[in-house]
């Protein structure tokens, strides 16, 4: 009898369950507004493949993903990649045509089912990186989610840029982030203004948050180092301030004692020199009563 096989679960990584992305490296600074930008290894790489040897004419393409709400911040995934085809181009501008919006529609249906259009992507090619006041028309026009986001890359100076909503106005993005699946290792190459950028996971223990966390480890020994050498000191001084007491006690003491003593002393001399003082009034009187009793006789 012939077994049935069956086939094992596939386990879907933690990218596709709804989480934010684990395995980043960072590109540029930290962002402090209340958005965060993640673009798949594989979408970033093919991104700047398409762009490559797109040199003389604007050309661009969608942004495929989703946006997750996460520590009161909005996450936008890059998660795919959709070039579009059927538009106008010239050096300067790109023009998405309906043939362009429906070969988008059609390519999402198909390949991205249950995602949705999170921005866009286009070139400047050896202009640099900026919003121009048409680029700015079509974000605002066809782009006006909170989500929508605008990636702009020039192929020739070899620098690319993010731009996001922030209070109602278009801003750039002070970094990004590059993900793929865990354990999976990244290996990108970044624009020329980011390669002074260290990636978040091989980030140099001397960065200024690191050094200033450092410095505080350290005075915070040595306060505990004073605190300690201060309370020695204060328990010694107690012990010294005790001693001394019990010596000005002990001093005090004595002295009451002798004060006593000489008290005593006075005390018991005070009454035999009050007698003696009496004896001699007495004597004195009776020599003055014989002196007038022998004037006063009559001679015979």
């Amino acid at each position: 009898m012939a077994k049935k096989k069956t086939k094992k679960a596939k386990t879907k990584p933690q990218e596709d369950l709804g989480g934010l992305p684990q395995n980043i490296v960072a590109v540029g600074e930290r962002v402090t507004e209340d958005k965060n930008i993640y673009i798949a290894q594989n979408v970033y790489k093919k991104i700047r493949r398409f762009a490559a040897n797109k040199t003389e004419n604007e050309s661009g393409g969608m942004l495929i993903g989703e946006v997750v709400q996460e520590f009161g911040k909005m996450h936008i995934i890059i998660s795919g990649f959709i070039e579009a085809k059927y538009t106008d181009a010239t050096p300067t501008t790109l023009k998405f045509t309906h043939e362009t919006w429906e070969h988008c529609h059609k390519e999402m249906a198909e390949r991205f089912p249950g995602k949705k259009i999170v921005g866009w992507i286009h070139t400047h090619p050896n202009f640099g990186i900026f919003l121009s006041e048409y680029d700015k028309f079509i974000h605002e026009n066809f782009f006006s989610d909170e989500h929508d986001i605008a990636y702009v890359v020039d192929p020739i100076q070899n620098t690319e840029g993010f731009y996001f909503w922030i209070n109602g106005v278009l801003t750039k993005c002070p970094g990004f982030y590059i993900y793929d699946k865990t354990g999976k290792k990244i290996t990108v190459e970044v624009d020329e203004d980011s390669k002074n950028v260290t990636p978040s996971s091989v980030r140099s223990p001397f960065n200024t948050q690191n050094v200033i966390i450092a410095a505080m480890c350290v005075v915070m020994v040595v306060m505990a180092f004073v605190i300690m050498s201060l309370g020695s000191r204060i328990t010694k001084l107690e012990k010294t301030t005790e001693s001394m007491i019990y010596s000005y006690n002990q001093n005090f003491a004595v002295l009451d004692q002798q004060v006593s003593s000489l008290q005593t002393q006075v005390n018991a001399l005070t009454p035999a020199e009050e007698t003696d003082g009496a004896a001699d009034t007495d004597t004195t009187q009776s020599e003055n009563t014989d002196t007038t009793t022998q004037e006063g006789e009559p001679a015979e």
